[in-house]
């Protein structure tokens, strides 16, 4: 098998000597105090990296200070009983953000990092417009575009089918999926989710049925089985009352390492809504980079390799509902978490307020001004900045059709309605933020569409609010609409950070 997974362990015992070690796995066993080893096998083999490296005995870290500038942030894996007071093996954990295991199950462990440890990401959806209501079911229904689909009647004393999804999922023995399912439900009823597991080159031979209840939809449902096959998927219910069902979100799952990618997380509220992130150490110093992803309808982060190249520690946030995002606005409980995150990782950087600059571009930059207005930020950096998302969807009737109808679902998600008042209302949210902000420290460095057709008077409107703050702007006009010249207005967007990061923080690229 080409392309093996390149496994260090370093220990006072080879685990490959007690355990059987999965195919895709090159395995490099080191004793003790062979730092130098280690390097010299790297170069002799031309290791660039390895993709995990084990340690049960935080005592051998030490062995690893050579090589340090080719590990990977989260490829580390330690003994979670085990614990430190040295500090040079405390800043090495996090710096390079190890992640704590539980080795009690050693060959268990091995099975579940052969198939974690995939390049890539992968996540993709299947909206309410991929499902198809049984049609045995006599109650109320409702398709609210991108959003849900509302049921509403008596399901019955016994289980039975509701809804299924048109297409099958693919669950790879090497990459196991998992599933989160979007809903919400009030009265009487009861849910369950129902999945055939079809075999690889048949149509029709089930090879396993799983069921799970409310209780087991609490956390990602992982599909980790031994074979290939289709998954059908089908909605069951009981009782009587209303169902809304959202989006069925489907992932190569990397088990307890990590969401997409490896060291990925995912807030949750009470509503089942999702936001993504996942946090990057660069070189632990200031500042830290805060990058709200655009819209997209591929599940995952954006924006790595650019954020990367900037060198200091970065936060990537992601909006996987709907169509492509809901621009970051949610429940209470959803947007203190983001708050919450982004304190958090200050706090463990030892950074303050003013060691923070966010950004985003298109969708991202309603993320970046949002939360931004929460802190004192260094700086905001805009590419193509919305605003006034009310007015998007309010264009996307006559001004603007077919272009953005998901702005629709956006208005009716957080406002109720699609009425005028819903328009204003979803405009001023926005607005009433920025006008508790305190922005008179803070540089915003903008790129603008000239031609703008999503929301024609955001630079404006932004110019305008901050000409009654402190703030420093700079900004450069890119002709063309919304959705023309990404490469120029990503190029401004990189100058501008390149700017503010040499000026403020005494970087150089």
């Amino acid at each position: 098998m080409q392309n093996k997974l390149k496994i260090l362990q370093i220990g006072s015992s080879d685990w490959s000597k007690e355990l059987t070690i999965p195919d895709n796995m090159n395995w490099y066993y080191f004793f003790p105090n062979s730092n130098l080893a280690i390097k010299k096998v790297m170069e002799m083999d031309k290791i660039g990296k390895f993709d995990a490296i084990l340690v049960d005995d935080l005592r051998r870290i030490p062995d690893l200070f050579m090589i340090e500038s080719k590990i990977i942030p989260y490829t580390v894996f330690y003994d979670q009983e085990q614990e430190t007071q040295e500090a040079d093996i405390e800043y090495f954990l996090k710096r390079h953000c190890a992640q704590p295991t539980d080795m009690s199950d050693r060959a268990d462990l091995l099975r579940k990092l052969s198939k974690a440890l995939f390049s890539g990401q992968y996540g993709d959806k299947m909206t309410p417009l991929d499902m198809v209501v049984s049609p045995g079911f006599r109650g109320k229904i409702c398709y609210n575009g991108y959003e849900n689909l509302e049921l509403e009647g008596d399901f019955g004393q016994d289980f039975q089918s509701i809804l299924s999804w048109k297409y099958n999922i693919i669950a790879n023995k090497f990459n196991p999926v998992e599933l989160w399912l979007e809903y919400e439900k009030s009265g009487s009823c009861e849910l369950r989710l129902r999945l055939y597991n079809i075999q690889e080159g048949s149509t029709a031979d089930i090879a396993r049925e799983t069921v799970f209840a409310e209780e087991d939809m609490r956390e990602s449902m992982v599909l980790d089985n031994d074979f290939t096959s289709y998954l059908g998927v089908s909605l069951e219910a009981r009782g009587e009352g209303r169902i809304q069902v959202g989006a069925l979100h489907q992932r190569l799952t990397r088990f307890e390492f990590g969401k997409y990618v490896l060291g990925g997380k995912i807030l949750r509220d009470s509503h089942r809504q999702e936001i993504n992130y996942f946090f990057y150490p660069g070189d632990l110093k200031p500042p830290l980079a805060v990058y709200f992803s655009g819209y997209r309808r591929a599940e995952g982060f954006e924006g790595f390799g650019m954020m990367r190249s900037l060198g200091c520690p970065f936060l990537l946030f992601s909006d996987p509902r709907v169509d492509g995002g809901m621009f970051y606005l949610g429940s209470q409980e959803l947007e203190s978490s983001i708050h919450k995150i982004i304190q958090e990782h200050l706090d463990f950087l030892g950074f303050t307020e003013r060691d923070l600059i966010l950004s985003g571009m298109s969708m991202g930059t309603y993320g970046a001004v949002y939360y931004g207005s929460e802190f004192r930020p260094r700086a905001i950096v805009l590419s193509k900045p919305l605003g006034n998302l009310g007015t998007i969807a309010q264009r996307g009737r006559l001004r603007l059709p077919e272009v953005f109808p998901t702005a629709l679902d956006v208005l009716h998600r957080h406002t109720g309605g699609k009425d005028k008042e819903h328009v204003e209302e979803l405009n001023r949210r926005y607005w009433r933020k920025f006008e508790k902000a305190d922005f008179s420290r803070t540089t915003f460095g903008i790129a603008y569409m000239k031609e703008e057709d999503y929301d024609p008077t955001a630079y404006e409107d932004l110019v305008a609010a901050l000409h009654l703050t402190e703030a420093k702007l700079i900004s450069r006009g890119v002709p063309g609409r919304h959705n023309d010249d990404l490469a120029v207005s990503v190029s401004w967007f990189m100058n501008y950070y390149r700017m503010i990061l040499e000026k403020e923080f005494g970087r150089k690229k």
